[in-house]
C-alpha cells in the first residue's frame, strides 16, 4: 500500500519536489475542510484521497509528456479531479475547470487562490451547453472527465471539446458501463 504521496510518485516516475508536497498537503486539507460544509467527495481518509484522487489523477502522465504546454479542459470537474492535479504537476498547462455546481467552483475558487496556481479558468455551467459554444468547442488539447456519466454520455459531452489532434481521457473504473 502506498503510504506517502511521495512513494507514489516515484513509482509513476513522475516529479516530486518540497512545493509540490506543499501543495498537495494544503488542498488536502481545503478538501476535507470544505467536505464538512459541502458534499465534494466522500473519500475522506489521507492515503485515500492520496490515492483516489491525487494519484489516480495524473496517471495519463509520463516522462515523455510531463513538461508539455497543453491546454486542458476537466468536465464535471467536481472537486477538482483529475484537472488540478494535472496543473499541480504541469504548471505549463493552461486548465479549464467546467462543473455545473456554483459550491464546487467556488471551492475550486479558494483552492487555486490559495495554491497561487495560474493560467486556471473557472466555469460554472453544463458541459452540453459550453461544448456548443465556439469559444470552447475545438479549443482544447486534451479533455479530461472523471466518474461524470457512462461513457456513451461522456464522450458526447467531452469530445466537442477537442481540438483536431487531440485526445479525451475517460478517467473509468474498470466496470464501465
Amino acid at each position: 500500500m502506498i503510504k506517502t504521496l511521495e512513494e507514489g510518485f516515484n513509482r509513476l516516475k513522475l516529479p516530486y519536489s518540497k512545493d509540490i508536497d506543499n501543495k498537495f498537503v494544503l488542498y488536502r486539507e481545503l478538501l476535507k475542510e470544505w467536505n464538512k460544509k459541502i458534499n465534494i467527495t466522500s473519500i475522506e481518509e489521507d492515503e485515500e484521497i492520496y490515492i483516489k484522487h491525487f494519484l489516480d489523477s495524473v496517471l495519463l502522465l509520463n516522462e515523455d509528456n510531463i513538461n508539455e504546454n497543453k491546454t486542458v479542459i476537466d468536465v464535471g470537474t467536481g472537486g477538482g479531479f483529475p484537472g488540478l492535479p494535472l496543473k499541480i504537476i504541469n504548471d505549463n498547462y493552461k486548465i479549464t475547470l467546467l462543473d455545473s455546481l456554483r459550491k464546487r467552483i467556488d471551492f475550486l475558487s479558494e483552492v487555486t487562490k490559495d495554491l497561487e496556481l495560474k493560467d486556471v479558468k473557472l466555469i460554472h455551467g453544463r458541459a452540453e451547453d459550453y461544448g456548443q459554444n465556439k469559444e470552447y468547442r475545438e479549443c482544447y488539447d486534451i479533455c479530461v472527465s472523471r466518474a461524470v456519466a457512462p461513457l456513451n454520455v461522456l464522450s458526447e459531452y467531452c469530445i466537442p471539446f477537442v481540438k483536431a489532434g487531440g485526445y479525451f481521457a475517460a478517467y473509468k473504473s474498470d466496470n464501465i458501463s
